[in-house]
């Protein structure tokens, strides 16, 4: 495969990435905050099981940015000993890059504006199974 190929693969997963952590990030921090995670799900997925999905993303992330740093290792020499690199294709990766993130911003926004459900536990075991129902009665006068 081409290096530029591989660098666009690579820069790639590296910003879905990037984008899809931080929108689990801000998920977790103001939609589904702490203590929340028995009674509030988005999308049948509670406060844990995004935190789940947070973590791999990040691992993938880590990786990817390794791999970047490797595949432009020439690149950051370059700019270090200060010679001039050139890119003749640079506004094409621009604008393709705005265009793309415009789709993956939609479709990270996604989990955040989907309505906050309440999950109600109260089979055995759960937090809700010893609170018994009382009714109450108003004297009449």
């Amino acid at each position: 495969m081409r290096k530029p190929k591989q660098n666009l693969i690579v820069d790639s997963i590296a910003f879905v990435a990037f984008i899809f952590l931080t929108t689990t990030g801000i998920l977790m921090r103001y939609v589904l905050p702490p203590g929340s995670g028995r009674f509030l799900s988005i999308l049948g997925l509670n406060r844990h099981d995004w935190g789940t999905i947070h973590f791999w993303i990040a691992v993938i992330f880590l990786a990817s940015l390794a791999t970047h740093l490797i595949l432009h290792w020439n690149w950051i020499v370059c700019n270090i000993k200060g010679k001039k690199c050139d890119d003749a294709k640079a506004k094409f990766r621009v604008a393709l890059g705005i265009i793309g993130l415009l789709a993956l911003l939609a479709l990270a926004l996604a989990p955040i504006i989907s309505p906050v459900q309440q999950n109600d536990f109260r089979g055995k075991g759960g937090p809700m199974h010893n609170i018994q129902k009382h009714s109450t009665t108003i004297p009449s006068h």
